[in-house]
């Protein structure tokens, strides 16, 4: 019971910690891009999908360890390992693209933002394809 409460105190703390971190990043864009109002609508829904993506995750973990389940095991720690190797090797090979190109973009700030959310990108998708790789649902 001690780990439960424990656990939600964690998630408790994680979700304010996502809440703050969205506020704080729409005021940050608010001013900066009046010009660009479909580019604030496709931060925030993005940000929306990962609030939820990260809330069923949340869930789904909380409902297993009510059933007794194990909340990690060798499998799941093999496919973080995994697939964080295969999005930290992709990620060079972008950013190593984004710099060979760097004369194609506008400004410092469109360069760096692109390469961090292509690297969020590329965690995704190989967090999914070792999923798949692993047959693990």
């Amino acid at each position: 019971m001690m780990k439960r409460d424990r656990l939600k105190k964690e998630n408790l703390l994680k979700t304010f910690g996502t809440l703050s971190m969205v506020i704080l990043v729409w005021l940050l864009i608010s001013n900066d891009l009046k010009s660009y109002p479909w580019l604030k609508t496709l931060i925030l829904g993005l940000l929306g999908v990962i609030g939820i993506i990260y809330f069923y995750n949340s869930y789904k973990r909380d409902k297993e360890e009510e059933l007794g389940l194990a909340t990690e095991d060798e499998l799941s720690r093999l496919l973080k390992y995994k697939s964080g190797y295969y999005a930290y090797t992709w990620s060079m090979y972008v950013w190593f693209c984004i710099f060979i190109f760097k004369d194609y973009f506008p400004n410092i700030e469109t360069m760096i933002g692109g390469g961090i959310l292509l690297s969020a990108l590329l965690s995704f998708i190989a967090k999914v394809l070792v999923r798949i790789q692993l047959n693990e649902k």
